[in-house]
């Protein structure tokens, strides 16, 4: 049962990276609880609802919302556990907090862990990905060698072609040497990797008893608690290596000091986390800087304008917000 959902997992993500809408087919079958299945099992917001009803009123079919939205929460309940958050981040996909805070919890958990797989996995990867280019690349030296000294012995060869067959022979000679000692490191590199993805599945176990996994687990908790009580706050989530998150403001909005009153940000624009601290006895305050969206071209500012803190309880409530004057 575990490897059918990795593999429906697997055919829902790959099929929301090629649409976000209905196909005409689709919309003439009229499967909307399958459709609401699949947006909640692959982690869409509520407004894939909307995407996929104006997609087939353009072929004049209308919606089933209730169906649709009985499929979703069935397919949340397969998503937002344990399990199903491990397979999410295995997958290398990026939670958007569509689960709520009831069952954030056990999928976190699971969640934490495989992205951590995932990125030992696209680091192993990228590894062999730099082996094969050193290797492919002392291939063609050596065929550009072997070209150019049959070129010379040719006795038909021109004068051109003799001085072109002359020039390449130095040059793949000259080459050569540099991209075979690239060979040797770049295959060190990918042991070296190959152990570390062993090891990373190895210690799987035991990461998620660790300080630094609690820490993690806390932290994105606290960040989607933010985007779900904060009307200003879009969504939040953690595309960024190192399960830094990153928060969208609305158009608008007004991230105000919950003590002074001032404006700390205003949006649109893109919060992201910088980092979070544990004042003793008073809860977590997580440190966000401010990249402001020009809303008329989308552009976002390359350098952050200010900044502010979030402040939460002890047990993980969202209390509010403080400008941050040193940012």
């Amino acid at each position: 049962m575990r490897q059918l959902f990795v593999a429906i997992l697997g055919a829902l993500l790959l099929g929301s990276c090629a649409t976000s809408v209905m196909s005409e087919k689709e919309c003439l079958a009229g499967d909307w609880y399958g459709a609401g299945f699949a947006d909640g099992a692959a982690g869409k917001f509520e407004t894939s609802f909307e995407e996929r009803a104006i997609a087939c009123q353009e072929h004049d079919v209308g919606a089933d919302q209730r169906a649709y939205f009985d499929g979703r929460r069935a397919g949340l309940d397969r998503l937002c556990t344990e399990p199903g958050g491990f397979d999410y981040g295995r997958a290398g996909e990026n939670y958007l907090g569509v689960c709520g805070r009831d069952r954030e919890e056990g999928f976190l958990a699971g969640y934490i862990s495989g992205q951590r797989i995932f990125a030992a996995e696209a680091s192993r990867n990228a590894a062999e990905s730099a082996y094969d280019s050193a290797v492919s690349r002392v291939n063609g030296y050596r065929d550009d060698i072997r070209r150019a000294r049959k070129r010379l012995s040719d006795p038909e060869s021109t004068e051109k072609e003799i001085k072109r067959a002359r020039k390449d022979l130095d040059y793949a000679r000259d080459n050569l040497p540099d991209a075979e000692r690239d060979v040797d490191a770049t295959l060190y590199e990918l042991g070296r990797a190959d152990e570390a993805f062993e090891q990373t599945i190895s210690s799987s176990n035991a990461w998620a008893q660790s300080r630094e996994f609690a820490a993690i687990h806390a932290g994105l908790r606290e960040a989607h608690e933010f985007a779900r009580a904060h009307d200003g706050v879009d969504f939040c989530t953690d595309d960024f290596e190192g399960y830094y998150t990153r928060c969208e403001i609305r158009y608008g909005a007004r991230l105000t000091d919950s003590g002074t009153g001032a404006v700390c940000a205003v949006g649109p624009g893109e919060a992201r986390f910088l980092r979070r601290v544990l004042p003793r006895g008073r809860g977590a305050r997580q440190t966000y800087e401010f990249f402001p969206v020009d809303p008329e071209n989308g552009r976002r500012a390359r350098r952050p304008v200010g900044g502010f803190d979030v402040l939460f309880a002890e047990n993980g409530d969202y209390q509010g917000i403080a400008c941050n004057a040193g940012l």
